[in-house]
């Protein structure tokens, strides 16, 4: 049984069911930047979940050679970063994982946050939830030089907290952060039944509520 004493837990889609307000924040952000240039943004294809920022604006923009308009990124990440913010909240949460965080850090479990937002997002949305005082440090993808699906989020929190890969347990929901977990070497629970495909240790079904007991069939808290 694996022995863990750092948790790092995802945001969006594995804490708060945030996933259609990020593509409606998007979405808003486009349209304003389609009618200021008189353009229009490539259809978005695909399963983007917990794709980065950068990686979405290049698919939507690319063919209108804006594909490395820093000034324009950071414009239509804004836009996007405004309208979720004003629009998340507790109410969004995932039930069972709030527990598990609560349960966590009642064990003196260190516990770290690591996703492809914007610290300023992932903040927010941490107190919308009432949980950002669990949370020892915040690694997100503005303090990053490459986002997930590269592991350097990850391991960047790892030498953070000067723990080997074996104690740590990682919380993700995307293909996209699952893969950049795995190739840290880390244990990755899926949350929810989709996370199946991309090959996580174990998968917590969303219609389940004894993910302690079942964790604890494999991990040691």
């Amino acid at each position: 049984m694996q022995s863990i004493s750092t948790v790092f837990w995802d945001l969006d889609g594995t804490l708060i069911d945030s996933e259609h307000l990020h593509m409606q924040s998007g979405n808003y952000a486009t349209s304003v930047l389609e009618q200021e240039l008189q353009l229009k943004a490539e259809p978005l294809v695909g399963d983007l979940t917990g794709l980065e920022n950068r990686a979405i604006f290049d698919l939507l923009f690319g063919q209108a050679n804006l594909k490395n308009n820093s000034e324009l990124f950071e414009r239509w990440q804004q836009l996007a970063i405004n309208f979720f913010l004003e629009r998340v909240d507790g109410n969004q949460q995932i039930q069972q994982s709030i527990e598990l965080v609560k349960h966590f850090s009642a064990q003196g479990i260190v516990q770290s946050l690591v996703s492809n937002s914007t610290k300023e997002v992932i903040a927010h949305s941490l107190a919308q939830l009432g949980i950002l005082d669990n949370y020892t440090q915040i690694f997100s993808r503005d303090q990053a030089e490459f986002g997930k699906p590269h592991p350097e989020m990850y391991l960047n929190a790892l030498a953070f907290h000067g723990q080997n890969p074996e104690q740590c347990l990682v919380f993700e929901d995307s293909a996209t952060g699952i893969n950049a977990a795995k190739a840290a070497g880390l244990s990755v629970v899926g949350i929810g039944n989709t996370a199946i495909a991309h090959k996580p240790n174990h998968t917590l079904d969303l219609n389940q509520n004894n993910w302690l007991e079942i964790l604890s069939l494999h991990y040691s808290f």
